[in-house]
């Protein structure tokens, strides 16, 4: 499957990375890799809504919104912290 960020998910990620650096400088890298687990556990998904979902990361206060194009494409739009 491919996976692609939209603009504003890159920016996003960006400002999440500098948020949680500034917290503990590890858990800047370990925020990306959990992200990296989330979305790829969001591909792999059987069930595949056509509206926009939302998922929340196990181990940070985030949530990922996406949306399926088709059968081969995951489409992230925004990373939120909440």
């Amino acid at each position: 499957m491919k996976i692609l960020l939209s603009s504003i998910a890159k920016n996003d990620i960006r400002l999440l990375m500098r948020v949680f650096c500034a917290e503990h400088k590890q858990k800047g890298i370990d925020f990306l890799e959990s992200l990296k687990v989330c979305i790829n556990t969001i591909a792999l998904d059987t069930e595949r809504p056509r509206d926009i979902s939302i998922r929340m990361m196990e181990d940070f206060p985030v949530n990922i919104h996406y949306i399926f194009e088709n059968e081969e494409t995951l489409f992230v739009t925004a990373i939120f912290r909440s």
